[in-house]
C-alpha cells in the first residue's frame, strides 16, 4: 500500500522537536513492504498547501497523522494545535480520495492520541487511532485493511465497531532498536533552530507521579536497549548524516523520560561512548533525583554531555510527597551538588498548584530555586497551574474533591490550581525571586520569541553545539534585560479557566 505519514507538530517550546516516534513507525512500515513517505510539516509556512501537494504526488491508500501535543500545558500562555490539525484533516479528507471516490482511511497516532485514545476519533473525525507503540500495530492495521481481516487483534487500536467507539487492549513491545530517523528527516532546519537529535535508550516508566500521563504512551514496564546498540545508532547517524552534504548533528539528546533510572544503564551507555571514542555532544531531558550515584555526572561529562535537564518538580518535602515523586529533598540536594560539581549547565523544572499546595509550600519551592540554583549554570522554570490529563492520579483527585465534575472533558483545557493558593500571588512570588535570581523564568515566558530566535541563529552560525537554552542564563543576567524584567513582569493570572 502507498502510505503517507504526516508529522503535524509546529510547536516551538524551547526547541523544535523532530519526529522520532513517527520515524520508528515509518521504518517499520517500510520494512513490512509498503511504499512510505513521511511529510514533515514542522517548518512549513503553508502546511495545508504542502499537505495537498504531497497527497496529489503520492496518492496514498492510507494517511497517518501524528499528533504530538494536546496543548502546551501552560495556563497563562495557553496554546492548542487543534484548529491547525482540524484544517489538516479537512485537506486530507478532501484530497486523499481513492479511484472509487471514497476517502482514504485516516489513522491517528502520536503521544497526544495515546492520551486521548478513542476521544481523538470524535475530535478529529478519523477512522482509526493507535494508542501506545505503533511499530507493530500500524503495519498490522494496514495488513487488515488490505486483506479485510478482523481488527479485534490489533493492539491499541481505537475504532468504531458497529458504530460504537471501541479500544483494543494495548500491548507493549518486548524491545526496540534504532529509529531510522536519518532516512526520513531533513535535519538542517532543526539544527538551525537549536534542535538536538533524539535518542531513546529505554521505554516505559514504573514511577507513579500524580500528574503524569507518560505510562499511557509507553507503559509502566521498562524495556532497555543494550548500551552497544545505543552507541551503534549514534555512530550510524554520524556517518549517515556526515556524507553527501547532509547536515551532521552537533548534539544528541537522550529523550527517555528518566535517563538515569536505573543509573546502571545510563552509566553503561556513557562508558560505551567513552570506550569507543565517540566525539560528539550529548544532553538529556530527564535526570531524576531518585538515582544519581556519585560516578554518574563525571561519566556524563567525560562522554561529552554539555547540559542536562533535572526534574524535581518541587523544592519542598511536602509537595514531593504529594506528587508521589519517590525521592526526598535530601536526594534533590545531593543531585544539585553533583550537578554543580560536574560543571554541566542544567535546567530545573518546578510545578506550583497541585492538591495540597499552600502559599507556604509555594514560597518554599520558589525559595529553593532562588537561593540554591543561583548562578549562570542553572536555569529554573516554574509552571503555575497543572494541566489535568486523563487517567492520572491528579484527575482522580480533582474529581474526588469536586474540583472537576466526573464528566469533565480532559481533552479540553483543564488546569488545577489548589484552592489554598492565589494564582496571581504565586506569580508575584516568582517575580520577586526573579528580581534576586535572573536565571528563573515562568513557563509562560517561553515559546518562540524574536529575541530567542535571533540568539539561536547567531549561535548556530558560530557553529555552537545545542541545546541553546544553556545560554539563556547569560542572556537573562544581562543587566538591561534583568532590569526590564524586574520593571515589567510579563505574566498575569491564567487566561484559561479550570
Amino acid at each position: 500500500m502507498r502510505v503517507l505519514l504526516v508529522y503535524s507538530n509546529q510547536s516551538r517550546e524551547l526547541v523544535p522537536a523532530p519526529p522520532v516516534g513517527l520515524s520508528y513507525v515509518a521504518s517499520a512500515t517500510r520494512a513490512a513492504g509498503h511504499e512510505v513517505r513521511l511529510l514533515d510539516l514542522a517548518f512549513s509556512r503553508e502546511p495545508q498547501r504542502e499537505l495537498a501537494t504531497a497527497i496529489a504526488g503520492h496518492a496514498p491508500d492510507v494517511v497517518g497523522l501524528s499528533i504530538r501535543n494536546i496543548d502546551n500545558v501552560v495556563l497563562q500562555r495557553f496554546e492548542s494545535p487543534r484548529a491547525a490539525l482540524l484544517a489538516q484533516v479537512r485537506i486530507i479528507r478532501e484530497c486523499a480520495v481513492g479511484k472509487d471516490g471514497k476517502p482514504a482511511p485516516l489513522v491517528l497516532g502520536g503521544p497526544a492520541v495515546s492520551i486521548l485514545a478513542e476521544r481523538a476519533l470524535e475530535i478529529f473525525g478519523a477512522d482509526y487511532a493507535i494508542t501506545g507503540e505503533g511499530e507493530q500495530a500500524f503495519p498490522a492495521l494496514l495488513s487488515a485493511l488490505e486483506s479485510g481481516q478482523a481488527l479485534e487483534g490489533i493492539a491499541g487500536l481505537c475504532w468504531r465497531r458497529n458504530g460504537v467507539l471501541t479500544r483494543n487492549p494495548t500491548q507493549l513491545l518486548p524491545g526496540f532498536a534504532h529509529s531510522g530517523m536519518e532516512d526520513w528527516v531533513a535535519w538542517g532546519p532543526y539544527q538551525a533552530g537549536g534542535g538536538t537529535w533524539p535518542l531513546q535508550t529505554k521505554r516505559g516508566c514504573s514511577m507513579r507521579c500524580s500528574y503524569c500521563a507518560y505510562p499511557l504512551i509507553e507503559g509502566r514496564r521498562g524495556r532497555q536497549r543494550a548500551p552497544g546498540d545505543v552507541v551503534d545508532e549514534i555512530e550510524r547517524v554520524l556517518h549517515a548524516t556526515g556524507v553527501q552534504g547532509c547536515t551532521r548533528p552537533r548534539t544528541f539528546e537522550f529523550v527517555d523520560s528518566t535517563f538515569n533510572v536505573p543509573s546502571a544503564h545510563a552509566i553503561a551507555i556513557c562508558e560505551e561512548i567513552i570506550r569507543r571514542g565517540v566525539r560528539t555532544n550529548f544532553t538529556a531531558m530527564g535526570l531524576n533525583p531518585r538515582d544519581v550515584p556519585p560516578e554518574l555526572l563525571p561519566l556524563m561529562k567525560r562522554a561529552g554531555f554539555n547540559s542536562v535537564m533535572v526534574t524535581p518538580e518541587a523544592g519542598c518535602a511536602a509537595m514531593l510527597e504529594n506528587y508521589r515523586k519517590g525521592f526526598t529533598m535530601a536526594d534533590v540536594e545531593t543531585t544539585l551538588e553533583r550537578v554543580r560539581a560536574s560543571g554541566l549547565k542544567s535546567m530545573w523544572f518546578f510545578m506550583l498548584g497541585a492538591p495540597g499546595e499552600t502559599m507556604a509550600t509555594c514560597a518554599e519551592s520558589i525559595g529553593f530555586a532562588r537561593d540554591r540554583l543561583a548562578g549562570r549554570r542553572f536555569l529554573s522554570v516554574f509552571f503555575t497551574g497543572i494541566r489535568v490529563l486523563p487517567a492520572t492520579e491528579l484527575a482522580r483527585q480533582a474529581v474526588a474533591s469536586g474540583y472537576l465534575t466526573a464528566d469533565a472533558d480532559l481533552a479540553e483545557a483543564r488546569f488545577y490550581v489548589a484552592p489554598g493558593i492565589d494564582e496571581q500571588q504565586v506569580i508575584d512570588l516568582v517575580d520577586a525571586a526573579i528580581a534576586r535570581n535572573p536565571c528563573i523564568v515562568h513557563a509562560a515566558e517561553g515559546g518562540s520569541t524574536n529575541t530567542q530566535e535571533t540568539l539561536y541563529r547567531a549561535l548556530h552560525a558560530l557553529g555552537v553545539a545545542p541545546p541553546y537554552w544553556r545560554f539563556l542564563p547569560e542572556m537573562l543576567s544581562f543587566p538591561p534585560l534583568h532590569f526590564l524584567r524586574r520593571r515589567n513582569p510579563a505574566v498575569k493570572a491564567g487566561r484559561v479557566a479550570a
